[in-house]
């Protein structure tokens, strides 16, 4: 197998497993954590022996991973405040970071730090512009009537509600 065809896999797993955690929420978080252990231990042990393929996944998922993390914190309530900044950071460090220091293994150093380097800019920006996307949608799709407590779409434990006469935003965990 050539290594542009052992790259394309492993990114096609990578979004294939994402979108499946976007269908199964519920669970999602559980089978995140476990494929996250998974992996770096899989790192740990083999390391640049894994397959290419592998590595791409793995690589790949750590990102994904990265960015969900951070959009648990980003969406603890609405707008981009030092609350949801902090909290974001401190989800990305608490579940994300280790597993992602696992690139160190993974790839050759350059390499490495590099992807190490784009890892939390990266989740943080994704989900600061997937919060946003969803915060404005749901401000225009309510603005004339309001609405309480919906459950996000981003992160389903979390909720929002506009009130129209005040025409204010609220939500939380």
């Amino acid at each position: 197998m050539t290594p542009l065809t052992q790259i394309a896999i492993g990114f096609a797993g990578t979004v294939a497993f994402a979108a499946a955690m976007e269908v199964i929420p519920v669970a999602g978080g559980e089978i995140c954590l476990g494929v996250s252990v998974l992996l770096l231990i899989a790192a740990l042990a083999r390391g640049r022996s894994l397959p290419l393929s592998i590595r791409v996944f793995a690589t790949g998922f750590f990102f994904y991973y990265g960015y969900s993390m951070t959009l648990v914190g980003r969406t603890m309530e609405p707008g981009l405040t030092r609350y949801t900044v902090g909290w974001a950071l401190f989800c990305f460090g608490l579940f994300a970071l280790v597993p992602s220091l696992s690139l160190l293994r993974l790839w050759r150093l350059p390499v490495a730090l590099a992807l190490l380097t784009l890892v939390l800019p990266g989740s943080f920006g994704a989900a600061l512009l997937t919060a946003e996307i969803e915060e404005r949608s749901f401000v225009l799709r309510n603005r004339e009537f309001g609405i309480g407590p919906t459950a996000r779409w981003t992160v389903s434990h979390h909720w929002l509600s506009y009130d129209r006469e005040e025409q204010k935003l609220y939500g939380s965990d």
